[in-house]
């Protein structure tokens, strides 16, 4: 018999996955997250957190973690019949050097981020043209939808 630290029952049924979703893991932006997920009804997500979030697709520290990641995503499509990809990245991230690296102003930080958002659609519809693509910017204030 297991000793179980924590008792909550699992559903074991199979799911159709809102969306697959990547995001950043600082825990400074998980509240509005979390939240926005909600809000938009989304009851199944295919959650991946990585450091810089969307970062893995338009600017990976190696080719290898692009690679892995649309990996993933292709699993979640074949398994969970994903609906759509959504994709965030957020003010002030350590894995693009701080809000620092951008001389603290806010237009050239979300101008980069915007960029970004542009490359990793760009990366992922190369794998996955018909798979929509959304993207998100989260700050202090909220999370703006990026088009």
């Amino acid at each position: 018999m297991h000793k179980y630290i924590f008792s909550y029952p699992t559903s074991l049924d199979h799911y159709t996955a809102d969306a697959f979703v990547v995001r950043c893991f600082d825990n400074r932006f998980w509240s509005v997250f979390h939240k926005c997920i909600k809000a938009q009804g989304l009851k199944h997500i295919d959650l991946e957190s990585v450091a810089g979030g969307a970062k893995i697709f338009s600017s990976p520290e190696q080719e290898g973690d692009r690679d892995f990641m649309l990996r993933e995503l292709e699993k979640s499509i074949k398994l969970h019949h994903t609906k759509k990809i959504m994709l965030f990245t957020h003010h002030d991230c350590g894995a693009y050097g701080g809000f620092g690296t951008f001389e603290n102003n806010t237009e050239q930080e979300f101008a980069f981020h915007t960029e970004e958002h542009r490359k990793a659609t760009a990366a992922i519809r190369g794998r996955f043209p018909d798979l929509p693509v959304e993207s998100y910017f989260m700050d202090e204030q909220g999370i703006v939808g990026i088009s």
